[in-house]
């Protein structure tokens, strides 16, 4: 099911940012957020991009969670 307006154009890719839910009756069911079409995107360059992107966040919440441990007096 697709939400108005959204006149795809046919055979081109796009990129979904949302959510996976398990719908009745339906599966599995991507609740889109943000839907672009990539077509003319260098898509191994986009995929390093997200995958720099996921490791930066990752390291941050590393940091974060390690600046939130008590530190132990000795």
């Amino acid at each position: 099911m697709f939400v108005e307006p959204f006149n795809p154009i046919l055979g081109a890719q796009y990129i979904v940012l949302g959510e996976t839910e398990n719908a009745e009756g339906v599966g599995v069911m991507v609740r889109a957020r943000v839907l672009n079409c990539v077509d003319g995107v260098n898509i191994a360059l986009l995929q390093k991009a997200i995958n720099e992107q996921r490791s930066f966040f990752k390291e941050r919440e590393q940091k974060q969670g390690d600046a939130t441990q008590p530190v132990h007096a000795t």
